[in-house]
């Protein structure tokens, strides 16, 4: 190699690299920064879920989840939560309500055949970290077939 002021060419070439990249670094550093800056996307506390008082937001972690519904004639039955949502405006909610909203949860599983067999009607769900409900459970059937149950939190 040949060596100019005591440099060779691979020391000037590894130089140039770093100066590029150093320079470089601090500009895409700062763009990760932003991406997962607090303000760049504004994240909602969420409190813990309790059946009171949940909203859709609160319930949203436990989708995919089990729950327990006790029944007279068929004992505990196990359904998975598949989605929750509330409605987008309710001007007309009384105010008098604990629930800032309206919350509708839709179940499935095998067991949802057996709740759809029965009417329609006040049954006891419960989830470990969530507690037990008293809460009106209606059957939804589903275009290809089986059902869903619909349980709405006012």
């Amino acid at each position: 190699m040949v060596e100019i002021f005591g440099w060779t060419r691979r020391m000037v070439l590894a130089a140039k690299t770093a100066i590029v990249g150093g320079l470089a670094l601090p500009v895409s550093a700062s763009v990760g920064a932003a991406a997962v800056s607090p303000r760049a996307a504004p994240q909602r506390p969420v409190a813990p879920a309790r059946w009171p008082t949940a909203t859709a937001d609160e319930l949203e972690p436990f989708v995919g989840q089990r729950f327990r519904v006790r029944t007279e004639e068929h004992g505990t039955l196990a359904l998975r939560l598949v989605e929750v949502v509330s409605p987008e405006a309710d001007p007309a909610r009384p105010a008098h309500l604990k629930r800032r909203t309206g919350v509708l949860a839709t179940f499935d599983g095998p067991d949802a055949q057996l709740l759809a067999a029965s009417e329609d009607s006040v049954r006891t769900v419960s989830h470990p970290k969530i507690g037990t409900i008293q809460a009106y459970l209606k059957t939804l059937p589903q275009s290809g077939g089986g059902f869903e149950i619909e349980m709405v939190l006012n």
